[in-house]
């Protein structure tokens, strides 16, 4: 699997290099990292959200999705009481820890720690 950022989407390839498929659902993905039993992915979006894909790369869900607010390529560089609760601004990197909750790190100037609990 290959995070496409410039043309918003992910793709996967055979290990000798044949293209596999196109995944969409994404605007800007950075990379993915799957949960233990490898039936979700988490997907970091520079463009503010962090999207969930099912074991077939489908969307189960956009997280703290702020991607329509038109300021979030300048809020990378204001302050933390700028960012809105619950939104991501740029998420840059995440990973399930070993209880399902979820990391979120983000690519702003002040850094930017989320963590996300399974319920």
């Amino acid at each position: 699997m290959v995070a496409d950022r410039g043309n918003s989407r992910i793709q996967t390839f055979t290990l000798d290099g044949k293209h596999i498929a196109y995944i969409g659902g994404t605007n800007m993905p950075c990379h993915f990292w799957f949960n233990r039993k490898g039936d979700m992915t988490v997907v970091p979006d520079l463009a503010a959200r962090v999207t969930i894909l099912d074991r077939d790369n489908k969307v189960i869900e956009h997280l703290g999705d702020d991607s329509q607010a038109n300021d979030w390529k300048t809020l990378r560089t204001e302050s933390r009481d700028k960012f809105r609760p619950g939104k991501f601004v740029c998420p840059h990197g995440a990973c399930f820890d070993h209880k399902g909750d979820i990391y979120v790190v983000e690519w702003v100037e002040v850094g930017r720690l989320s963590k996300l609990r399974h319920v």
